[in-house]
């Protein structure tokens, strides 16, 4: 399980806990298969030139993540392997890309589109055989707002947390604590670098209710100086297969533009869709 990076731990500025609006949240309902198609033969070959870091990780993944099961494919097996693993280290710029990233999304500028589509599924597909919710703790070093009672908020990325509520006390602090009742969080235990972590892993759409804020006193002696109680409130993904949608919505235009500019348009749109097709 990841705690803080270091820039996290750093700041003395409470983070914020909102509904993470700048998070790369899709679910891909609906353009899975499409989207198993466009990862495989554009992003993946191109992540992996273009980020040595990433590269190296999924090769190491390659030759080390858990054999499948539970539905998986290897694929999924090893986006997990590589989220986990310590060396190399992807998940800080990982995550800080898909919490603050949405506006890169689907530009090379966000380098972890494959990733993403892995994980998301992978989480998605073990949620099919864990069908009751979770009750984690995820462990911080870092303050967080307190104006939340009540409120709704996403924690808008790949969020780690724990089955066990000692795991990590020292690795990750007790400063900020959650205690999560998860219903789209998924046990990655098996698939995890580290099996004894006992890791539930938490998609970026995921909503919760933040229905307590305690803290820390002599009298009630808690286990972290401030303890969120968040209850799952269901799911958001903005995006919605904006991949896919951006795509065919550029392409109606551009049919469009060639249409009004042509008296030859149903050649132009035919020559295009071949084009289109054959690629």
């Amino acid at each position: 399980m990841q705690g803080q990076t270091g820039r996290d731990r750093e700041s003395q500025k409470p983070f914020p806990l909102d509904m993470a609006p700048t998070s790369i949240d899709d679910q891909y309902v609906s353009c899975s298969n499409n989207m198993h198609n466009e990862v495989n033969t554009v992003y993946l070959p191109r992540e992996k030139n273009t980020n040595s870091d990433f590269n190296n990780a999924w090769n190491e993944a390659r030759e080390n993540a858990k054999p499948s099961i539970h539905g998986l494919q290897k694929v999924h097996s090893m986006a997990i392997y590589v989220y986990t693993n310590a060396e190399p280290e992807i998940y800080p710029d990982f995550n800080r890309q898909v919490r603050d990233g949405r506006s890169n999304y689907g530009t090379t500028s966000f380098q972890y589109h494959s990733l993403h589509f892995y994980l998301t599924e992978a989480i998605q597909m073990l949620k099919r055989n864990q069908t009751t919710c979770k009750t984690t703790y995820r462990r911080t070093k870092v303050y967080f707002d307190k104006d939340v009672v009540n409120k709704k908020v996403r924690f808008g990325t790949f969020t780690s947390s724990t089955l066990g509520r000692e795991i990590g006390r020292d690795s990750f602090g007790e400063t900020s604590c959650f205690e999560i009742t998860t219903c789209f969080g998924a046990d990655i235990s098996y698939y995890s670098v580290f099996t004894g972590e006992r890791e539930v892993l938490i998609p970026p759409y995921e909503v919760f209710t933040v229905t307590n804020i305690q803290t820390k006193s002599p009298e009630n002696n808690l286990w972290c100086e401030v303890i969120y109680t968040l209850v799952s409130a269901g799911d958001q993904s903005d995006l919605k297969c904006k991949l896919q949608n951006g795509a065919k919505s550029n392409m109606r235009s551009s049919f469009s533009a060639f249409n009004r500019t042509s008296g030859k348009g149903y050649i132009t749109l035919y020559i295009m869709l071949i084009i289109t097709v054959y690629h």
